[in-house]
């Protein structure tokens, strides 16, 4: 289970206390009311925190791309599935290190890692999702940067951890990978196509308060483009059809919809703002169509998500609902 750090830290960032206490720990800032919000990495400024505004251009083939995301193979509709509701184990773990972690020298299983992880601190108890990914994330705010893992594994008969690939992100950047042209960090790098840890998942703090401020990561069930665009390197699609988006597209419910008509809960309602206000970026080629949750249950605290995978099915991705931004569309620009 996770660490009694990482476990009493996101729970007192919800209820508020200690505020000044958990500032160096998880990164909670106070807002001007003296409540809590949840920590958002990466510049205000940055392609993933500015909201699209209301006036965003449209993709020439907007149409075709969302016709395809409902119709192809596996579309499933075209409903946004919640990946770590309920009894789903495709949630990610995500935990903050610190003082009295311990450092580990994760050993490289299948791709080159990011030098940070010759010397990288996990929280003890922290495991990976129980999925084939086996992905995790790790924040170390007083280091300044989160890792995103992929096929982690802990070796408790050595006490060692090892990872088949990684992507590292540095906190106070804009951060893009360090081969997109508008990166300003050449530490920003690894083997996730520009994908990073601030943004694989929902994390339960942000949905429960209400606050997340940022572009949400989606994979996408029908087979994407193999044309990847930014912020994303390279694409793990290999459809040629004309109207897979390539990987990296951004979308965003349109601000026309009226969120209010449809009786969201709470957190799912706390999902559609996000989707309406920043949107959504396809960063996966997934077999199903999916937005990440935090998978509270292997970090140790039990089940906290009340929602359905279903809660967003009744804002399918069609016209009638979405809009599709031109391919590299950057909203902070």
């Amino acid at each position: 289970m996770a660490s009694s750090r990482s476990r009493i830290g996101l729970a007192t960032a919800v209820l508020g206390i200690g505020l000044a206490a958990l500032a160096n720990q998880v990164g909670i800032t106070t807002s001007s009311a003296g409540s809590p919000s949840p920590y958002r990495p990466f510049a205000a400024s940055s392609y993933w925190n500015a909201p699209v505004p209301d006036n965003a251009p449209a993709h020439d083939n907007a149409a075709g791309i969302l016709r395809y995301m409902q119709t192809a193979s596996s579309a499933g509709g075209g409903c946004i599935r919640l990946a770590g509701a309920g009894k789903s184990p495709w949630g990610q773990p995500i935990y903050w290190a610190g003082d009295g972690d311990s450092s580990y020298n994760v050993k490289q299983t299948q791709y080159a890692l990011p030098p940070e992880m010759a010397d990288m601190r996990i929280p003890r108890g922290a495991k990976p999702a129980s999925t084939s990914d086996a992905a995790m994330t790790v924040y170390d705010v007083e280091r300044g940067y989160v890792i995103a893992m992929w096929h982690a594994v802990y070796n408790a008969s050595t006490d060692s951890w090892s990872a088949g690939g990684a992507q590292v992100t540095y906190l106070d950047s804009n951060g893009l990978d360090s081969r997109i042209d508008r990166s300003n960090d050449g530490r920003n790098t690894g083997t996730m196509r520009g994908n990073n840890g601030g943004v694989t998942a929902v994390r339960y703090d942000e949905a429960s308060t209400g606050q997340i401020n940022h572009v949400l990561k989606i994979a996408l069930g029908p087979e994407v483009s193999t044309l990847a665009v930014a912020p994303l390197t390279r694409s793990d699609g290999s459809s040629n059809d004309p109207n897979a988006p390539a990987q990296g597209t951004r979308m965003r419910i349109k601000p026309s919809v009226n969120l209010d008509a449809f009786n969201l809960s709470p957190e799912a309602r706390a999902i559609a703002d996000a989707m309406q206000k920043y949107g959504v970026y396809i960063g996966d080629s997934g077999g199903v169509t999916a937005l990440k949750l935090e998978n509270t249950v292997v970090e140790g605290r039990g089940q906290l998500w009340s929602l359905p995978s279903t809660a967003l099915c009744q804002l399918p991705l069609s016209e009638k609902f979405w809009d599709v931004l031109p391919y590299g569309y950057d909203p902070s620009k």
